[in-house]
């Protein structure tokens, strides 16, 4: 399944401006998808990765406590 996600971009906020700019580019050859989603991908999920035997760990505390 394909969900669309419609965002915007105020381009008198720099920062957002910069994001714009950066992705202008992609825009043209209708890559912006793919550039947005890799740099989702390596903000959001190595944070999980990252993240996840800390939680792994207090998960199996916790399943120890209860026993």
């Amino acid at each position: 399944m394909i969900k669309r996600i419609e965002f915007h971009l105020n381009l008198d906020d720099p920062r957002e401006a910069a994001i714009y700019q950066a992705l202008k580019p992609s825009l043209q050859y209708r890559h912006a998808g793919e550039v947005i989603r890799q740099a989702l991908d390596r903000l959001l999920i190595s944070k999980v990765e990252v993240h996840k035997p800390q939680m792994l760990t207090l998960f199996d505390q916790q399943e120890k406590s209860h026993e």
